[in-house]
């Protein structure tokens, strides 16, 4: 396929897909040039909650309390010790799907004995409240080429998904916890660390690493100034990309934005994700309907 469509560059945007590149590199560079992926023993580290909160902890970086789920008894003792609330994470997933909050552990506990959790590996960590941070990197290998950090407003309830009120800023605790995370993994390309900014002691966590491109991706280009893909794309090819510093900005909600303007306040339309949907409207329709 990559002769018969004269494929100059091999780039796999998701996680499954780029592992498939790193374990099968060789072959594959020898009939086009490929992106940088990592390695798979620490991707697979990298991409699994688990195994991730194992290294963080076994490496002094500061990740939340965590044990696996693999004893009830166990996890009751444990959970009382961590305090309700707690949080049950699938080990593998993204955009937050599958994490639960609860209450109490006779909740977990009927949870963890329905059909609905087989076959399924959780790990148990305790509830934050706090502010959602995300770094966005480039690395090769292990040296962190370039990021964007993003935070949100602090977050209640149960709601895990990434929201669209955004603020890209700089934080040199922060990025340097991450490039010594990225080097001890000796990660190659991209990579979306999820965080959390705990609102008792502004103590910063590293929740999860998706090895792959994000949802905010876009915002990452037209609010912060990176070119991710483009990044990617001309490293993969052997050119040398422009690399420069994110810009701080925000990005704020439709309906801030709408209940902005209802207020007289001074705002743009540019300030939200939606100006790139007009842009390309054929695109966006088309992911509407394949959602």
């Amino acid at each position: 396929m990559v002769k018969a469509h004269q494929i100059d560059l091999i780039m796999p945007i998701d996680e499954m897909e780029i592992r498939n590149v790193s374990e099968n590199l060789e072959n594959l560079s020898s009939y086009a040039a490929c992106t940088l992926v990592t390695k798979t023993q620490y991707f697979d580290i990298g991409i699994n909650k688990s195994k991730l909160a194992n290294f963080l902890a076994a490496n002094n970086l500061p990740c939340p309390k965590f044990t696996p789920v693999d004893d009830l008894n166990k996890v009751e003792e444990i959970a009382a010790k961590f305090g309700y609330p707690v949080l049950l994470k699938p080990v593998r997933g993204s955009f937050g799907r599958g994490i639960q909050k609860f209450h109490d552990y006779q909740t977990l506990k009927h949870f963890l004995e329905s059909p609905e959790s087989a076959n399924t590996e959780f790990m148990l960590q305790p509830y934050i409240t706090g502010r959602d941070i995300t770094v966005n990197v480039i690395c090769k290998e292990g040296k962190m080429l370039c990021h964007t950090l993003q935070e949100t407003p602090i977050k209640y309830g149960e709601n895990f998904k990434s929201g669209d009120i955004l603020e890209f800023h700089e934080d040199k605790p922060i990025v340097e916890v991450i490039a010594k995370m990225m080097e001890l993994l000796n990660w190659n390309g991209v990579a979306c660390i999820d965080m959390k900014r705990d609102q008792r002691d502004q103590s910063a966590y590293i929740l999860e690493i998706n090895g792959r491109f994000w949802a905010s991706m876009v915002s990452s280009y037209l609010k912060a100034g990176i070119n991710f893909p483009l990044i990617m794309a001309k490293l993969g090819l052997g050119e040398t990309p422009t690399i420069s510093l994110q810009k701080e900005a925000k990005q704020i909600s439709l309906k801030d934005y709408f209940n902005q303007k209802i207020k007289g306040k001074k705002v743009s339309f540019k300030d939200t994700k939606y100006v790139s949907y007009v842009s390309d409207p054929i695109a966006r329709a088309m992911q509407l309907i394949n959602s």
